[in-house]
C-alpha cells in the first residue's frame, strides 16, 4: 500500500502521506517524522508490517536525534513518551483500523464511488488527528527544551531535505512529466490490483493530465508546512509558554496539515481530494474479477496483520 487510501495515490496536489507510508511516511517528511510515525502503518505498503510497527519506537527516537540533535536528557524524555504513545497505539487506536480496512475491502466488492473513497480517506484523517492530539503534549515537553542551535538544525534540516524535493521536481518538469507521474502512479496502482491494462493506464493519464500545476502545487504546499513547522517550534523555545499552551499551539498545526485555514489553501486540498477519489473510484469500477481478488487479499492482509498486532497490545505484549 502506499496512499492514504486502499489504492494509489497522485500525492503531487495534496498531504499524502499529508496523506501518505503503512511503513514509516512523514507528514510531508517532516512533522509526520517527528510523532506520526506509528500510524503510517495504516497507510502505506510494508512486507514487514508486524515487524516495521513493532520498531516504530525507535525509528521515530533516531529521527528526531537526526533532525535535532538531542541532548543526553532529552534523548531520554523523547524515548519515555515514544514509547508511551506507542503502548497508548497499540492499545487504543489498531482495533479502529482493522475495522476501517475491513469495511474498505467489504465496499470495494461491489460499485464504488467517490465518496466511498473520500469517507475512508476521513477514517485515516480522524485516525491521523486522533494520533496528533495524542502526541501533542508530549512533543511540547521536548519543544521546551530545545536551544536555538537545535531548532535551527531543524529548519536546516528540513531546508535540506525541500531542496532535494525540488531537484527531483526539475526531474520530473518538460514535456515528459506526465508520462513519468503516470507510471509512478501505475506502479503505485499496480502493486494493488496487478497489472493494469492499457484502457487502465488511460484512465489514469486523462485524470492526471486534468492537473498539470500538481507538482510544483505539492511542493509549495510542503515548504510552506516546513516552515509553519519551524515557527511554531522556535515560538515555543523563545517565549517557554505552559507546557498546555505549547500543546495548543501544536495542535492547531497537526489541524492545519489536515484543513488548512486559509480558505484557497483548503479549496485546493478539497479539490485535489474529489480528483483523486474519482480516479480511485473509476479505477475499482474497471477493475477485472482478479484484480478485484488481488486488492481484496491486500487489505485483508494487512487489516490481519494490524489485528495481530492489536491483539498483543490487549494481552500486554510488546511484539
Amino acid at each position: 500500500m502506499k496512499p492514504s487510501m486502499p489504492m494509489p495515490n497522485d500525492r503531487s496536489t495534496g498531504p499524502a502521506h499529508a496523506e501518505g507510508s503503512v511503513a514509516m511516511t512523514t507528514l510531508g517528511r517532516q512533522a509526520r517524522r517527528v510523532v506520526l510515525a506509528s500510524v503510517a502503518l495504516l497507510l502505506a505498503a510494508c512486507s514487514q508490517l508486524q515487524l516495521g510497527y513493532n520498531n516504530a519506537d525507535t525509528v521515530i527516537a533516531y529521527s528526531l536525534d537526526s533532525y535535532l540533535d538531542l541532548d543526553d536528557e532529552q534523548e531520554r524524555l523523547a524515548r519515555e513518551r515514544i514509547a508511551a504513545l506507542h503502548r497508548w497505539h497499540r492499545g487504543t487506536q489498531l482495533p479502529g483500523y482493522v475495522q476501517l480496512l475491513n469495511d474498505a475491502q467489504k465496499k470495494v466488492a461491489g460499485a464504488v464511488t467517490a465518496a466511498d473513497v473520500r469517507e475512508f480517506n476521513n477514517g485515516v484523517r480522524r485516525a491521523l488527528a486522533a494520533l496528533g492530539e495524542q502526541a501533542a503534549p508530549d512533543l511540547a515537553k521536548l519543544a521546551l527544551t530545545l536551544k536555538p542551535a537545535q531548532v535551527d538544525r531543524l529548519a536546516e534540516r528540513l531546508s535540506r531535505d525541500s531542496s532535494k524535493a525540488r531537484r527531483e521536481l526539475v526531474r520530473f518538469a518538460g514535456p515528459q512529466s506526465l508520462e513519468q507521474r503516470v507510471e509512478r502512479y501505475v506502479e503505485q496502482a499496480e502493486d494493488w490490483f496487478g497489472t493494469l491494462s492499457a484502457a487502465q493506464r488511460e484512465t489514469i493519464r486523462s485524470s492526471l493530465a486534468r492537473r498539470p500545476e500538481a507538482q510544483e502545487a505539492w511542493m509549495q504546499e510542503r515548504e510552506r508546512r516546513q516552515s509553519e513547522l519551524v515557527a511554531v517550534m522556535t515560538r515555543i523555545r523563545a517565549e517557554q509558554p505552559p507546557p498546555a499552551v505549547a500543546a495548543a499551539w501544536l495542535r492547531e498545526y497537526f489541524a492545519q496539515l489536515a484543513e488548512p485555514r486559509e480558505p484557497e489553501r483548503r479549496a485546493r486540498l478539497a479539490s485535489y481530494r474529489e480528483e483523486n477519489a474519482e480516479l480511485v473510484a473509476q479505477l475499482i469500477n474497471g477493475a477485472t474479477p482478479a484484480q478485484r481478488s488481488a486488492l481484496a487479499k491486500k487489505l485483508r492482509g494487512y487489516a490481519a496483520d494490524l489485528e495481530t498486532l492489536a491483539a498483543k497490545g490487549a494481552a500486554g505484549g510488546s511484539g
